[in-house]
């Protein structure tokens, strides 16, 4: 196959979203990261992938992809790990994917790694964000190592990208910086579940404070005739189990409850499935990847975020910032199964017209060509 060009992601926990075997835990941008270099895989790009050590082989292709180990997240002397392993490692491994442009998604060290390593090789620059942190002005989610480098970084991107037009205006208000919307991209599942189904509530998130997996809980109580099921990401060391394992003590006291830790995609998608509505409480977010989710299923959300305004303006479900008003917006969805219907069909037709791989692709594939172009007139090739 004739390679359009050289790209490499850098996302130190991706590598269990491409083989499950290398452990749970992986987020929004480490998903996306994945979706978005399978894709480019698939439109006749060599796609690299650098990221951490979850036991694989230093080097090995999957999906097409190749992907490139680095460090191991639990090994290290605090303070001196920052230096070694794990920067030795991680410039080791970008410099031998040998990329003619390097890919980050998210805030932080990574950003300004990734950043100097593309400007030594002479090799272009895309940042993008991953949460409405990321475009913060005080930055005050990161450390102040991470803030600095991170703000050398967004000052000298080739391009930048935003998740919503509201990171595009904070981008721009609060660092000087124009940046694009790219959507988030999402796989557009063929069939359709039927939101006025008589089945359950559900969150889906990782067992963390963000998350405010609390709020479901107290929500189930709220309302115990109607059935809640959890499932996410439980945690690992040395972050805290904590609210995973007081989500696990509330099922055993509320038996309308169900608690479950993270779900391969064949089973998650099932319980999906089997849900009416789900909930989605964090309080901050970039364009959760959930809603999205659950909107290609054709479910509606009641969430505490509204990116760029589109669950009002589309009804695509309900804003419940309070938790008054979550108990209120859910029974409300929960007792009227045509609405349930109306709004997962609007919330469906959304994601396919705006982020399907269709729409996504050529917006991204555009902007990729146009900087592996510069990037090949700056070095003369």
């Amino acid at each position: 196959m004739n390679r359009r060009g050289r790209v490499c992601f850098y996302s130190e926990r991706a590598y269990p979203v491409l083989d499950p075997s290398g452990g749970e835990f992986a987020g929004g941008g480490e998903v996306l990261a994945v979706l978005y270099a399978r894709g480019l895989v698939e439109r006749g790009y060599d796609v690299h992938l650098v990221t951490a050590d979850f036991g694989q082989p230093e080097r090995v292709v999957i999906d097409g992809i190749t992907v490139h180990r680095t460090f191991d997240l639990k090994r290290g002397i605090p303070i001196l790990r920052f230096f070694h392993p794990r920067l030795t490692l991680a410039i080791r491994a970008l410099m031998r994917a040998d990329a003619e442009v390097y890919y980050v998604i998210g805030a932080g060290m990574a950003a300004g790694l990734v950043h100097d390593v593309a400007r030594a090789r002479r090799a272009g620059f895309i940042l993008h964000a991953m949460s409405d942190y990321d475009v913060r002005k005080d930055l005050s989610r990161y450390r102040l190592r991470d803030r600095l480098w991170y703000r050398w970084a967004l000052r000298d991107t080739d391009r930048l990208f935003a998740q919503s037009e509201y990171q595009r205006d904070a981008f721009r208000e609060n660092h000087q910086v124009e940046s694009l919307v790219l959507p988030n991209v999402i796989t557009v599942p063929d069939g359709v579940v039927d939101a006025g189904q008589d089945g359950h509530v559900m969150w889906l998130g990782t067992y963390k404070a963000i998350k405010r997996p609390e709020w479901f809980i107290k929500l189930a109580r709220a309302l115990p005739h109607r059935r809640f099921l959890m499932t996410g990401v439980v945690p690992p060391p040395p972050l805290t189990r904590e609210h995973w394992d007081t989500a696990v003590e509330a099922a055993r006291t509320c038996p309308n409850l169900e608690v479950r830790g993270f779900q391969p995609a064949e089973e998650l998608g099932r319980l999906m499935r089997g849900a009416s509505l789900i909930v989605h409480n964090s309080p901050l977010e970039g364009f959760s990847n959930v809603m999205l989710e659950a909107w290609a299923l054709g479910l509606p959300t009641v969430s505490s975020v509204n990116p760029d305004g589109l669950v009002t303006r589309l009804k695509l479900g309900a804003v419940a910032t309070d938790f008054p008003f979550l108990v209120e917006s859910v029974e409300r969805f929960m007792s009227d199964p045509q609405d349930r219907r109306a709004a997962g069909a609007r919330a469906r037709r959304y994601v396919v017209e705006h982020h399907g791989p269709g729409p996504v692709f050529a917006t991204l594939t555009h902007e990729l060509d146009g900087l592996l172009a510069e990037v090949r007139r700056r070095r003369g090739s």
